[in-house]
């Protein structure tokens, strides 16, 4: 399989709208001064497991309208829908690029191990980063003629950072970076 296929693959397999957060409110003097807190240093969800789980649940949205794309059933702009910004952009293209070879992909992608790294505010948007471990042993690449094209070699877990951006209550991935620490899969 040419090496550029093979990436081709790799990115469709590996992979994954914005909203600001605004708050108005007039506030009267106080007598005396006292600390201020701007809306923007509020937390941004309840409690560090729920950032995890709405990261979690986002990235597996995004994982099966991937496998849904790479299977030829949907269109490869639909993947807009669970990413933002230019990441959005970005993997629509890739996606083109793969169902443009001719290549398809069948099963899903999974992630386990996911761990919170940070949430922030960054511009007035939620910012959820996590590790997570990816599977793709479920997947199966076949070229245009149905044959099964997997390269032997391929990593079947890989250790990722996966970055969200939206508000607490819809997050969409905005990145997808392999780690390149010690593989923690």
């Amino acid at each position: 399989m040419p090496a550029a296929v093979r990436r081709l693959a790799a990115l469709a397999l590996a992979g994954t709208a914005l909203a600001a957060l605004t708050a108005c409110a007039t506030v009267e003097p106080a007598p005396s001064p006292s600390p201020t807190t701007d809306a923007a240093d509020a937390p941004l969800f309840a409690t560090d497991e729920e950032a995890l789980a709405a990261a979690v649940a986002a990235y597996e949205e995004h994982l099966q309208s991937t496998a849904n794309i790479l299977s030829g059933q949907l269109p490869a702009g639909v993947i807009r829908d669970s990413s933002s910004g230019p990441y959005g952009e970005q993997r629509a293209s890739e996606l083109e690029a793969f169902l443009g070879s001719g290549l398809r992909a069948t099963g899903v992608t999974t992630i386990d191990s996911a761990a919170l790294i940070e949430t922030h505010v960054d511009a007035g948007e939620t910012v959820v980063s996590i590790y997570a471990c990816q599977d793709v042993s479920a997947t199966v690449l076949l070229n245009s003629e149905g044959k099964n094209v997997t390269p032997a070699s391929r990593d079947e877990r890989v250790p990722l950072v996966l970055e969200f951006r939206g508000t607490s209550t819809n997050i969409k991935v905005s990145g997808n970076e392999l780690w390149s620490g010690e593989n923690f899969c």
